[in-house]
This record gives C-alpha cells, sequence and structure tokens, in this order.
C-alpha cells in the first residue's frame, strides 16, 4: 500500500500515533504543533517507546517551543542535531516498524497553515525496513538527551539567529494565528535582530579596514533565467576589489505569485544547487498581478572587514527585508 496526501496530514499523522501499540521513530527537521505533541505524549502514556531526532535550534528549543522536558518525563527518547555539523532535514515517522510516513511537512504551524505540503504512507516492508536503519545509524552518531530546558534567545549566536530570522519569524506568526503564543513573542525577536543589526554595523564601523581585499567566488541570487529555473544570477563577481555594492532586477515568474525568497549564493556555477547557500529572505503577502509585473530590488554590500548586507525590497509595495551575513572567510587579503 502507497497512498498520496496533499491535505489534512497532521489529522493522518495524529490517527496512525494513536493506532500505535509498541514504537513510533520520528525524525523531522522543526516540531511545534501542539497536537501531534500531545498525541505522542498520549502514545508514552500507553506504554508506546518513542524516539524522536530534531534539529537543535531556537525554533524547537526556544522559549516558546514544546515541553521536551515533560517528554522525557514520560519516558521518551531523544537526540538533537547540531546544524552546525548538518542540516538535518528529514521528515519522516514509522510506526510499529510497518507504517511509513514521510515527505515535506515539517511538524510545525507554518506547515499546517501556511504551505503546500504533501507526504506518502506506505506499508512496503523493504521501505520501512531501509528507513528504520538509516534512523537506526543517525541516532548511533549523535547523543541522547537526558535533560532538557529551553534556549534563550540571547543565547543564540548572532550570525546564526539572523541566517534563521524569517523562518523563526514565519514560525512565531502561525504560531500566533494558532493562539499559541502572543505577538509579544515576535515583537521580542524583531527587537533583538534589530539590536544584533545595530552592533553589527558598529562594529563595521570601528574595524579596521584591512588592505585590498577581494572576493573569491561569485556572490548572486537563485532565479529564473530565459525559461530555466534554480539558475545564478551574479551580483559581485569573482576578484570584486571590496568595498562593493551592487543592485540587480528580478520580477515574479508566475501569476498571482504570493510570495517570493531571495537566495544569496556564494560560487561560480550557473547551476545554483552547485553554490553554497548564504542566506534566505522572504517576502511574502505580494500583489496579485500577472507574471513579471511585481518587481524586486536586491542591493548587496560587502565591506572590507567581510560583512555583507542584504536588502531585498519589493519596487510595487516598497515592503523591503535585510539580513546580515559574515562573509570574511569568502575574501582574499
Amino acid at each position: 500500500m502507497i497512498q498520496a496526501y496533499f491535505n489534512q496530514i497532521q489529522k493522518r499523522i495524529v490517527e496512525e500515533i494513536n493506532n500505535s501499540n509498541k514504537d513510533i521513530i520520528i525524525a523531522v527537521a522543526w516540531f511545534t504543533q501542539h497536537d501531534l505533541f500531545n498525541a505522542i505524549i498520549n502514545a508514552l502514556d500507553r506504554g508506546v517507546n518513542v524516539s524522536l531526532i530534531l534539529i537543535k535550534d531556537i525554533i524547537n528549543c526556544g522559549d516558546y517551543g514544546l515541553d521536551f522536558s515533560l517528554y522525557l518525563q514520560k519516558g521518551g527518547k531523544l537526540c538533537f542535531v547540531n546544524t552546525r555539523n548538518i542540516l538535518m532535514h528529514n521528515k519522516f515517522c514509522i510506526f510499529d516498524g510497518s507504517i511509513l510516513i514521510t515527505g515535506s511537512y515539517n511538524w510545525t504551524y507554518s506547515a499546517e497553515r501556511r504551505n503546500a505540503e504533501n507526504i506518502i504512507i506506505t506499508d512496503e516492508g523493504n521501505v520501512c525496513e531501509d528507513y528504520t536503519k538509516y534512523f537506526t545509524d543517525l541516532w548511533n552518531q549523535l547523543t541522547e538527551v537526558n535533560e532538557y530546558s529551553h534556549i534563550s534567545i540571547s543565547d543564540i549566536d548572532a550570525d546564526s539567529l539572523i541566517q534563521e530570522y524569517n523562518d523563526i519569524v514565519e514560525e512565531y506568526k502561525c504560531m500566533h494565528e494558532s493562539n499559541v503564543i502572543k505577538s509579544d513573542a515576535i515583537n521580542l525577536i524583531n527587537e533583538y535582530r534589530k539590536n544584533i543589526s545595530v552592533n553589527k554595523l558598529a562594529t563595521i564601523v570601528t574595524q579596521v579596514n584591512r588592505q585590498n581585499p577581494t572576493l573569491k567566488m561569485n556572490i548572486g541570487m537563485r532565479c529564473r533565467m530565459k525559461g530555466v529555473d534554480n539558475r545564478t544570477l551574479n551580483i559581485i563577481k569573482q576578484g570584486q576589489k571590496l568595498p562593493f555594492t551592487n543592485t540587480v532586477d528580478t520580477q515574479t515568474t508566475i501569476d498571482n505569485q504570493k510570495r517570493c525568497p531571495c537566495v544569496v549564493l556564494f560560487g561560480n556555477s550557473i547551476d545554483a544547487a552547485k553554490n553554497r547557500e548564504l542566506l534566505k529572505i522572504v517576502l511574502d503577502n505580494l500583489p496579485q498581478l500577472k507574471a513579471g509585473e511585481v518587481k524586486f530590488k536586491t542591493k548587496v554590500t560587502i565591506d572590507t572587514n567581510g560583512y555583507m548586507h542584504v536588502e531585498f525590497v519589493c519596487v510595487n509595495t516598497g515592503i523591503s527585508k535585510e539580513a546580515f551575513y559574515n562573509c570574511s572567510e569568502l575574501i582574499n587579503y
């Protein structure tokens, strides 16, 4: 049996959790949904063994995250993946060793409320065995958590927070819309990010400029070029002397496009997938117009100390977002 689902995904996962009798193994990047968490807690109360692998970041472990200390108290097993070592982007779970759910769906409010998601459910024995082996191999590379406490925003590395800022805010917005958190959480993360930006700019101004810095490889952005997706549009070229600023123009590629990402890349390949992703900014709630009628400007500035500032602007609305990145390792001195 193999069945695909494109809606009511949370409901299907909860059903499989509730039907489990022996064990559940879960590997998802992000987990914030209370309904799924409560179903897991109920399974633990029934005596089901549950093992969970997550990314260790502010979305999963911040002050507004789930109470994984309760999960541990109930007998759940937990491992975190440090994003500095690997981006654990899996989204699968296996129930009683015989039912696999996998797909694009993270166990988050964003996945449930905002994103277009999909899963497949299968009871194919060889597939379940392969995923179980993969989970076991991954688990054995990690350290099981015995105690848990939330991570404060102030304890997060500034560069990591800036890179993850858009994902954090989008998840917090969806949590707020679901009446899980108050708007204060969004205000707090915005204020903290603003303080980081101010401090970085102060550092840029006060540091001694280094002599004759140049860019090791191209800085570009992912876009559609001549009808081909996932191409690289160069913004600042390899060998460019710094400091330097450049602005490029882009536009929507489909009718009534609701959101547009700005993915900044480092590398010399025209194939965006072969270049290194540095940061991502997303503009939502775009004007509902025909393809090409919504315009964007992306401004990238790199100073002599290796700090990059990216501003992504929707020309039609004037709405903009910005991000910082410490790219000193990308520069020749």
